[in-house]
């Protein structure tokens, strides 16, 4: 189904990190870009409703997905919205719209994405520049599974995980033709995460059964 003919909202959720998650990740955070001064997250629900939800249903809607610690305000942070794969249903989506479907919610489908805040640190006589799209980068490497997750810059980016979407056409890798090389591209451009034992494995055992993965 379109996304045209669905009916979105968003819900604020609560506190995605720990105060220790958050401490701990802000180191790794300001090893790729300095001048971050902060880190937090919070939850953001997007549902969809295949019909315009009564204010009575779209209410109970929010007082489901109201839960945990509430989320400190973060304004004037830079925002990054981790959210599952696009083209994907998360399992925590699966699981919690049979919830809300049990719960009597007319809904069509409600999916969890983690916004983080980040604050910069400020000029001496200006505010703080804004991430440049190397900056970007290096913090999305950090904060997202390329596998499992995608990234963006706006929380409106939500609405398209509800895009329908074309299947992939089905692609080869070369590892009978181009050898270890092949999946080390493959690996880096797909994001498989593959250890080198894993690659040295996985050319070993297509090159004997005489076939290309795909």
């Amino acid at each position: 189904m379109s996304t045209h003919a669905l009916h979105l909202m968003h819900f604020e959720g609560g506190r995605a990190l720990s105060a220790f998650r958050a401490q701990a990740l802000l180191g790794r955070l300001q090893a790729a870009v300095p001048r971050i001064t902060g880190v937090s997250a919070r939850y953001v629900h997007w549902v969809a409703f295949d019909e315009p939800p009564s204010p009575d249903q779209a209410g109970r809607v929010g007082a489901l997905l109201s839960y945990g610690e509430a989320a400190e305000p973060a304004a004037g942070a830079e925002r990054i919205v981790v959210m599952p794969r696009l083209g994907t249903v998360s399992p925590w989506a699966s699981k919690a719209t049979d919830i809300a479907r049990n719960c009597g919610l007319p809904l069509h489908r409600v999916e969890r994405v983690v916004e983080y805040a980040l604050s910069l640190k400020a000029g001496l006589l200006s505010a703080a520049r804004p991430l440049n799209a190397d900056e970007r980068a290096a913090v999305a490497a950090l904060l997202h599974d390329r596998m499992t997750e995608s990234v963006a810059f706006d929380r409106e980016a939500g609405r398209h995980l509800f895009d329908a979407r074309a299947a992939e056409p089905l692609a080869h890798i070369d590892v009978l033709g181009a050898g270890r090389p092949a999946l080390e591209r493959a690996n880096a451009e797909f994001g498989l995460a593959l250890s080198d034992d894993e690659i040295d494995y996985l050319v070993d055992a297509f090159r004997a059964l005489g076939r290309n993965p795909s």
